[in-house]
């Protein structure tokens, strides 16, 4: 179940802190070594939210995050933030794709990058094709925690 991500502010940001330095931290920010953290905030056309499983224990039910924005002069939907604190929950999957079939329905445009490697590829590349999209790649563009270098996939679905 997606939820604002600002009732959630300071479980999402110490959630966030455990992760840094890790491979899934990588592929959220695509820094090697990076503590950027995002920052859950009101903003106009930002739209934050807290992922999370009411079957779990309390405390225990906030297992991802989910962000994205939207330009307004264009109708786009973009700047995609996913990170999952509990791997392989089928909820998160089933969330987002809830909702990015819903911006597809709703927006001209919705476009995402990721980083070669991301487990997620080959869901994201099964969204793109079943809803007419087309996918970019950029050969090593992206250094990797261990030094090597990583492609990096650009989505698009108009």
């Amino acid at each position: 179940m997606l939820k604002p991500a600002i009732l959630f502010k300071d479980e999402l940001e110490r959630k966030f802190e455990e992760q840094m330095y890790t491979q899934d931290f990588f592929y959220y920010t695509g820094y090697d070594g990076s503590t950027y953290i995002p920052e859950i905030k009101r903003e106009d056309f930002l739209f934050q939210y807290a992922i999370i499983d009411s079957n779990k224990p309390a405390g225990q039910q906030l297992i991802g995050y989910f962000s994205y924005s939207l330009n307004t002069l264009n109708d786009t939907i973009n700047n995609f933030g996913l990170y999952s604190f509990d791997r392989g929950n089928y909820i998160i999957g089933r969330d987002i794709v809830k909702k990015m079939r819903e911006l597809v329905r709703s927006h001209h445009r919705v476009e995402w990058r990721m980083i070669g490697g991301n487990p997620v590829k080959r869901h994201y590349d099964r969204f793109c094709r079943r809803y007419g999209g087309n996918v970019v790649k950029l050969h090593e563009a992206v250094k990797t925690p261990s030094g090597e270098y990583a492609d990096e996939y650009i989505y698009e679905i108009v």
